[in-house]
């Protein structure tokens, strides 16, 4: 399914004699023919938004193993982009939920659990948000959450949870998720580990 917002983008220069001209942002369901372009996503949000949570030796082991796409998610229809209306071919965030076991990381990460989960006992996770770092401070990581969530509701699950970067703690704070006192310290190929903060949110 699709769907649209509409968001003011800011008046460059000192004029306030003009109004600023809305920019409308769309949802659709990501494809495999997506990837490159999400690896991009990922690399460009990871290097830049992620400095001063983590060190350079984490981002660059983490990128491509942690932080990567999940195919699975965008084979069970449950991962999204977001695009502006004026320019459809490009990914500006992306972000989705899952039914599957699996809690973060791309293809290649450890800890890979496809068996599902079951909405009367289980939690549906909330995966993957990243943000072009060009149209950050937009609220897409937010909107994209509140999409995410509505998709995990209509899929029969009360319940969420997610492995959240030391970056989105706060954003996730603000939308109600609540640290369920796990933490995960995954090892990284290049010897180093990064920090996974579990999180979780009752609709």
């Amino acid at each position: 399914s699709t769907a649209s917002i509409t968001m003011t983008d800011p008046q460059n220069g000192l004029s306030t004699l003009s109004e600023p001209a809305p920019i409308s942002f769309h949802f659709r369901l990501a494809t495999l023919s997506d990837i490159p372009a999400l690896v991009n996503l990922i690399d460009l949000s990871i290097r830049q938004l992620s400095v001063g949570y983590y060190t350079q030796s984490q981002i660059d082991g983490s990128i491509g193993f942690i932080f990567a796409p999940d195919t699975l998610l965008i084979d069970d229809k449950t991962y999204f982009i977001i695009y502006p209306s004026t320019q459809p071919e490009l990914i500006v965030a992306s972000g989705g939920w899952s039914f599957r076991k699996t809690l973060y990381g791309g293809d290649r990460a450890p800890g890979r659990l496809p068996a599902r989960r079951d909405p009367a006992t289980d939690r549906a996770s909330i995966r993957a948000i990243f943000t072009h770092p060009d149209w950050s401070r937009r609220g897409l990581g937010s909107k994209m959450l509140r999409y995410c969530e509505e998709a995990a509701r209509t899929g029969g699950f009360e319940r969420l949870e997610m492995g959240s970067t030391l970056t989105g703690v706060k954003l996730y704070e603000k939308s109600g998720y609540v640290r369920s006192g796990v933490e995960d310290v995954v090892k990284l190929g290049n010897g180093d580990s990064l920090k996974v903060v579990h999180m979780e949110k009752d609709l």
